[in-house]
């Protein structure tokens, strides 16, 4: 079955409705958004304004700048011993992009992908496009919505040809630790299957947890691991991401994949990334963000548990998910606190299985909206329990 048939089967996200509606309303505190709000450092629009001043706005490798592969591949040795090579590493337009290249160069039509879920939409989504089966593996928040292991070992079958992760986790800021991602990798490698682990929020975690994939590269030879510039940098217009393997045979096809569907990365952009890797300003401001999400999450927790909202500490990421606090779906709850108290959540059933019964809140907005926005939400338990 080619793509063109599968595009019926995927629809536009719950979120982007959301926003068109809430485009046509004033006073809004939008919570709903998954983007940094603050502006790209300074050092890096200098960056990338003297790459476009030197020339570099012709085209680039289709893979990427060696030298910014090198660096990636360099960072990730540091911190997780993997034993990584430029050659391992691939640039890409956004993180988007490395999710779809890396299920592209993998999936067959009515192969099977395990989710682990509540989960981004996308990666069902690319699946289903692609032609594969989308199965759900879930968590719930009583277990802080991490996977019980025992029973993810049971769910895999034969046909399981992907297994996907997302730590910190959209949307409910689980952070994995070494001994789940361990397992995961055990689980996989006796079942012959890819795992591919979307780590685009690793910047931001909270527990100290957190594990790359990357860790254990050596130890299996069927890993992915998805990044991006976009939430770190707070680039996300800039569409600059990267995808990791460790599979010989992928390092072939997926050359193949990106000349056919972007050429090449921008290149001014792969330059001003790669000064900001080096930099320790930088590398400052990205501290910066990391604590003023720590602050903005240790308020929306306290506000929703005044509230009397069921809701987990995130560990990770800038979102928090929290248990829909009245009788109703989670669409109506947020399509009805849109339209009645002007602020934009995101219900919890476009997350797939294990999403309904709760919304997310991105935190990634000032202390002052967020206050405001649990004043409403506040109000808006009251007046409908």
């Amino acid at each position: 079955m080619a793509i063109a048939e599968n595009l019926s089967k995927v629809d536009i996200t719950g979120i982007r409705r959301l926003f068109e509606i809430a485009g046509k309303k004033e006073d809004i505190i939008n919570l709903g958004i998954g983007e940094p709000d603050f502006d790209t450092p300074e050092f890096i629009k200098e960056a990338a304004y003297k790459a476009m001043k030197m020339g570099k706005t012709k085209y680039g490798p289709t893979t990427g700048l060696p030298e910014l592969r090198e660096a990636i591949s360099e960072k990730y040795n540091k911190a997780w011993s993997s034993d990584l090579s430029a050659e391992d590493i691939f640039i890409t337009v956004g993180g988007e992009n490395a999710l779809f290249v890396a299920m592209a160069a993998v999936l067959k039509q009515g192969e099977e992908v395990l989710i682990i879920s509540p989960s981004f939409p996308s990666y069902s989504s690319i699946a289903t496009i692609l032609g594969a089966k989308v199965k759900y593996f879930r968590t719930d928040m009583q277990n802080g919505f991490k996977p019980d292991l025992e029973q993810l070992s049971k769910i895999i079958s034969n046909r399981t040809k992907m297994i996907i992760v997302n730590s910190p986790s959209n949307p409910t800021g689980a952070v994995y630790d070494a001994g789940i991602m361990e397992r995961i990798v055990e689980t996989a490698a006796k079942n012959g299957c890819y795992v591919l682990s979307d780590e685009v929020y690793d910047a931001f975690t909270y527990s100290g947890g957190f594990t790359s994939l990357a860790k254990f590269f050596k130890r299996y030879d069927k890993l992915m691991v998805a990044n991006s510039f976009s939430k770190v940098y707070s680039m996300t217009g800039w569409r600059l991401g990267f995808l990791l393997t460790n599979d010989n045979e992928l390092k072939n096809d997926i050359p193949k994949l990106q000349l056919y569907i972007n050429t090449c990365p921008a290149t001014f952009t792969q330059y001003a990334v790669l000064e900001a890797l080096k930099s320790k300003e930088v590398a400052k401001t990205v501290e910066q963000f990391r604590e003023a999400y720590r602050r903005r999450r240790d308020l929306v927790y306290r506000l929703l548990r005044e509230s009397g909202i069921e809701v987990n500490l995130p560990e990770g990421a800038f979102y928090i998910f929290p248990k829909v606090p009245v009788n109703m779906s989670s669409v109506d709850f947020c399509t009805s606190l849109l339209n009645e108290k002007n602020v934009v959540t995101v219900p919890g059933n476009g997350f797939g299985e294990g999403g309904e019964g709760h919304f997310r809140i991105s935190y990634a907005a000032s202390e002052e909206k967020i206050t405001e926005a649990c004043v409403r939400i506040s109000e808006f338990i009251r007046e409908h329990s």
